[in-house]
């Protein structure tokens, strides 16, 4: 287990480490597409446009609209990280579509290894796809990918998204409560109903206390924190 999982583990025990591998292998959660860029730090054009193109569908494609579920934030994230890392982006999608399948079938599946030229998956040293070996100096170039716990998430010059388990401090994501929408900790109340009462209807934190006295100004702040920096695609300063 990588040291993200160990976090995830920490953060929601065992069980919750459960309910992300099923969510691997089943879908989860139903995000909107500007919901799905705001989670996963991919632009929502983008997130359209893979989808469209047929270089990532999402589970719901069909719908209408179409929605995304919470493995397809993990595997946006994933194509992103094969892109960061110069793959031309049908390579990087067949690639995606080999984890995805593999995780959906093996519930042991919990990571993979990233290099320029392929993936690996674990104990192995040959792209799955091309059958090159991945030996010495380059294995030391692979980058790891909890897909349990894309904890790093997207994180450039021009791309940013939020811990997919511990968005921060006071908040949680869970792909079994609330359809995967954020929420602060130890309740079921939204991050984004937060902020909708502090940005949209100008309350203070301390009346948003009184109208969930199960929350604290603290853990308001931070929702509405959260919320800004994903709707301004910003990472913490």
């Amino acid at each position: 287990m990588t040291d993200e999982g160990q976090a995830v583990t920490a953060v929601m025990g065992a069980e919750g480490r459960e309910v992300l591998r099923h969510a691997l292998r089943f879908p989860r959660g139903r995000y909107e597409a500007r919901r799905a860029a705001q989670l996963s730090g991919i632009p929502e054009r983008t997130v359209y446009d893979w989808a469209q193109e047929g270089i990532l569908v999402s589970d719901f494609y069909r719908a209408d609209p179409m929605r995304w579920s919470y493995r397809d934030l993990v595997y946006l994230r994933l194509l992103a990280r094969f892109r960061a890392h110069g793959m031309p982006r049908d390579k990087a999608a067949e690639r995606v579509r080999l984890v995805r399948g593999l995780a959906s079938n093996d519930g042991r599946l919990d990571e993979v290894r990233i290099t320029d030229r392929g993936l690996l998956l674990p104990g192995e040293t040959h792209d799955r796809l091309t059958g090159e070996a991945v030996l010495g100096d380059l294995a030391e170039l692979t980058t790891r990918f909890d897909l349990l716990a894309p904890i790093a998430g997207v994180d450039t010059e021009h791309l940013w998204g939020p811990n997919l388990v511990k968005p921060s401090d006071h908040t949680f994501i869970s792909p079994a409560v609330l359809g995967g929408e954020p929420c602060l900790d130890g309740t079921r109340i939204p991050t984004a109903s937060v902020h909708a009462l502090v940005e949209g209807r100008g309350m203070s934190n301390a009346q948003v206390v009184v109208l969930y006295p199960q929350l604290t100004e603290e853990g308001v702040e931070d929702a509405v924190d959260i919320e800004r920096r994903m709707r301004e695609r910003k990472p913490a300063a």
